[in-house]
């Protein structure tokens, strides 16, 4: 049976996109299992130089850096994740979670801010995608909390 259901062209037209961002959110959370799995593997931290470790922090600064940012409240998490970071006090596999918890909902901003405004409130267009979104929120935030 032919699904006749109406897609907005609009949609359509950056649909190469949400699934570039929806394969990359994939990428990264692949890397981050394969840091906790050597992690549970090993029974050690990963070293710095641990290529999936080094791709989820390119990850995030990348996707950060395409992030529609100003003026939401992703940029105070962006800059409290950059000083956690930065102090570089933690294990390496608390921040590959971090970056990889980031990456995501950043991803999902991303598609988000990429659909017109006027079908963002539409819960058919975008109810699952928000769910996703606030969930790599709450994942973020705990990381974040959890790093004090």
């Amino acid at each position: 049976m032919p699904n006749n259901k109406f897609v907005d062209p609009r949609l359509q037209a950056r649909e190469q996109l949400f699934q570039q961002l929806h394969l990359s959110t994939f990428e990264t959370m692949g890397y981050a299992r394969a840091v906790q799995q050597q992690v549970e593997e090993t029974g050690y931290d990963i070293e710095p130089d641990n290529s999936d470790y080094q791709q989820l922090l390119r990850d995030y600064q990348v996707t950060k850096n395409l992030a529609p940012l100003s003026e939401s409240h992703l940029e105070a998490l962006c800059e409290e994740t950059d000083a956690k970071l930065k102090l570089k006090n933690q294990a390496h596999a608390n921040y590959a979670q971090l970056c990889a918890a980031a990456s995501s909902a950043l991803n999902h901003w991303r598609i988000l801010s990429e659909i017109p405004a006027d079908l963002r409130e539409v819960d058919e267009v975008t109810k699952a995608l928000k769910e996703k979104f606030q969930q790599h929120m709450d994942t973020w935030e705990y990381i974040l909390s959890d790093l004090d």
